[in-house]
């Protein structure tokens, strides 16, 4: 019995040994891989440092969680790290394939000082495939509090889904982007803008932005890179980066477009004739609907809650609104405004949102 007692000890140091092993290696692999995107990035000069969690401390952070939070790419799970509540993201196995989680580790860390970037706690290269570390927030994204109405009561989604906390999610969107290309030493473009990587914080309102993995920066002094391989989400790809692959500053304003389109509307959308600029309006209650976007007058196509919150006396920022979306979603690239030109304007249809509320009261 002794005999079998210290082989089965023999098995579980050398299990053990091999176990650390490959930790070591991940560990060399994957932080070698986020120090690159650094560099890259700023020179190494991180914005905010990036702390490292050994595997072992994820798995205590998140041994008794039973609370989740579903994304389009994977999940993340709420867990304890010092005494504080975190979210800790998980890729699933086809991820390393087309994206650089990397890249995301490396620009959130750098714009993690944003309010409307879900702030980067840190991250584990220690495992073959990073986990990223993240503050905790009580969230929903904006896809489920567009798209999967069923999920919620009508009272919240009322109160977060109010055509200012609208114009605001709008506007702190635009916000992030903007930061992105021109906060750094050559603009990043997002690439993959959606509501699903949109998060809203339910205590706050405020609308923070994850998963920079399809993120590219531009080539110094150049206004576009052409990529062999397009990624993105069907509906939200410009027009010459989904027949082309060239990729610039306005290929996140065409997407920004059609998530206004969505924040206007309640409804998904898709493209049925990028020429045309058509497009299928559809949720879960209503059958397919094609509009066209230069014929058809926003109040036809206005969610009804908007309307009866406050009426006709919001159409001129409907409209305003409603223009923006068919200038960001011009079929050719150059007729699109800049993001700085987008913010702008949403910020002045913003303000005159709340001078109306304040002349109600």
């Amino acid at each position: 019995m002794q005999f079998f007692r210290r082989l089965t000890i023999r098995k579980k140091q050398s299990s053990s040994e091999e176990w650390r092993k490959k930790e070591h290696d991940y560990y060399l692999q994957n932080g070698s891989a986020v120090l690159e995107e650094l560099l890259a990035l700023c020179n190494g000069n991180c914005r905010i440092p990036i702390r490292y969690f050994t595997a072992t401390e994820i798995h205590n952070a998140i041994r008794h969680s039973k609370d989740k939070l579903e994304i389009f790419d994977g999940r993340m799970v709420a867990g304890s790290m010092d005494k504080r509540l975190v979210f800790v993201r998980f890729f699933p196995h086809y991820f390393r394939n087309f994206f650089n989680i990397f890249r995301d580790i490396a620009i959130t860390a750098q714009m993690s000082h944003l309010k409307n970037v879900l702030r980067l706690v840190g991250c584990s290269v220690e495992l073959e495939k990073p986990v990223m570390v993240y503050e905790y927030v009580e969230a929903i994204s904006l896809h489920t509090l567009l798209f999967e109405k069923g999920n919620h009561d009508d009272q919240t989604r009322k109160s977060l889904f109010s055509w200012g906390n609208r114009l605001r999610i709008a506007n702190q969107v635009a916000s992030a982007i903007v930061f992105l290309h021109t906060e750094f030493t050559t603009p990043i473009i997002y690439k993959d803008l959606k509501p699903s990587n949109v998060i809203i914080d339910q205590n706050s309102g405020v609308a923070k932005l994850l998963n920079f993995s399809l993120s590219v920066s531009l080539p110094p002094g150049e206004l576009q890179v052409v990529k062999d391989v397009t990624c993105g989400t069907y509906g939200y790809l410009a027009p010459e980066y989904a027949v082309s692959g060239i990729v610039t500053q306005n290929t996140d304003v065409y997407s920004f477009g059609v998530v206004l389109l969505q924040l206007l509307t309640g409804k998904n959308m898709g493209t049925l004739n990028i020429k045309d600029r058509n497009y299928i309006m559809y949720d879960v209650d209503s059958d397919l609907e094609t509009i066209e976007i230069e014929k058809i007058h926003v109040m036809d196509i206005a969610d009804t809650t908007i309307l009866e919150e406050h009426g006709i006396e919001i159409q001129q920022q409907l409209e305003d609104c409603w223009d923006l979306v068919k200038k960001c979603t011009k079929s050719k690239g150059e007729e699109r405004p800049y993001m700085i030109e987008v913010a702008k304007e949403l910020r002045r249809i913003h303000n005159c949102f709340r001078a109306f509320t304040l002349g109600q009261n």
